[in-house]
């Protein structure tokens, strides 16, 4: 295999690509700063979580009747002061989302690029940042 200029890399056709913002709209992921700005603050880019951590909120907004944005709020907070980095890219956290007494379960949260912009016509994306399982790419 050689190497190749970036140049080289942006003339190659794109086979196949699947935006956020289409893994959004197909229920893929769920755009919490859409949904919940101010459970998010505390990040500046944008965030999201996979449909399988979205499930896991609902269901406990189902048995304890708080809402979602509770959720959000601690998910944020606890990746922020209590997780510790694999890659620059990814950070392991543990959150309390109580589906039974005191279940505190695994996540990660994962940054990077986001779609392309289409008015410059080519990949310049802002950081995004997604919430997700340990075993969740």
């Amino acid at each position: 295999m050689t190497d190749r200029t970036r140049e080289e890399w942006e003339d190659w056709p794109v086979v196949d690509s699947y935006s956020r913002a289409e893994a959004i709209k197909d229920g893929v992921l769920v755009d919490l700063t859409a949904l919940f700005p101010l459970d998010t603050r505390l990040y500046k880019y944008p965030v999201a979580c996979t449909h399988a951590v979205w499930s896991l909120i609902e269901s406990a907004c189902k048995k304890t009747g708080e809402d979602p944005g509770a959720y959000v709020w601690d998910l944020c907070n606890m990746a922020i002061h209590c997780g510790r980095d694999i890659t620059p890219q990814i950070r392991l956290f543990k959150c309390s989302v109580p589906l039974r007494q005191g279940c505190e379960r695994e996540f990660k949260i994962q940054c990077g690029p986001g779609d392309p912009d289409p008015e410059k016509g080519r990949v310049i994306p802002e950081p995004v940042l997604t919430i997700m399982f340990p075993d969740e790419d």
